[in-house]
């Protein structure tokens, strides 16, 4: 895959994207920002965008003068079919919100994610990131310290209430099971045999 670096200039947005990204430029500026650019936009042969219109205006907004970009040589009808599918299949995606929440507790700040959140984070997680003990005299490492044992443990105690409710759903099995079999021993092996009722 070539990656060629284009000057921003030169890109050209196609006209008739369908799809609306003005709400997400800027919390892709935050993310370029943050973590830098580190996904190409796609072209076609004319430097004409078919993949990537959100970051070509995120990048231009925050002063780039120059884009990686991957050129594809995809005739008119392909690129435009190209151009929808690629927004298309993300609306399949979903979130594990348990796996997503369990990841920001164990961030040191999950508030530097809010920016890539329509949500309130705190609220998400179920406890004001921003509490700071009344001690006049605590210290900035000592509130990192306290906000991390405090992640910690509300983590503990989600896993902790999880692990409760599936040993409770087993017990509930096997207390059905108990309820819908008799056990009988064979008279002439000794084996113990599981039967319906």
């Amino acid at each position: 895959m070539d990656i060629q670096s284009i000057a921003i200039d030169r890109i050209i947005p196609y006209w008739n994207n369908a799809r609306n990204n003005s709400k997400a430029v800027k919390p892709v500026e935050e993310s370029i920002k943050k973590y830098g650019f580190n996904q190409p936009l796609v072209l076609d042969k004319n430097f004409e965008i078919i993949v990537g219109h959100t970051r070509y205006f995120a990048l231009l907004n925050l002063g780039y003068k120059e884009a990686p970009c991957i050129i594809v040589d995809l005739d008119e009808e392909k690129a435009r079919q190209y151009r929808i599918a690629d927004n298309k299949t993300s609306e399949f995606a979903s979130w594990d919100e348990e796996k997503l929440i369990r990841e920001l507790r164990t961030m040191n700040v999950p508030a530097d994610m809010q920016d890539f959140f329509f949500e309130p984070i705190d609220q998400l997680l179920g406890f004001d990131m921003n509490f700071i003990p009344t001690n006049n005299y605590v210290t900035e490492e000592s509130q990192s310290e306290a906000a991390k044992q405090e992640f910690s443990e509300e983590m503990h105690r989600q896993e902790n209430e999880s692990f409760r409710k599936k040993a409770e759903r087993i017990e509930e099995g096997l207390e059905q099971e108990r309820t819908e079999y008799i056990e009988l021993a064979c008279p002439h092996c000794g084996e113990i045999i599981r039967m319906k009722k």
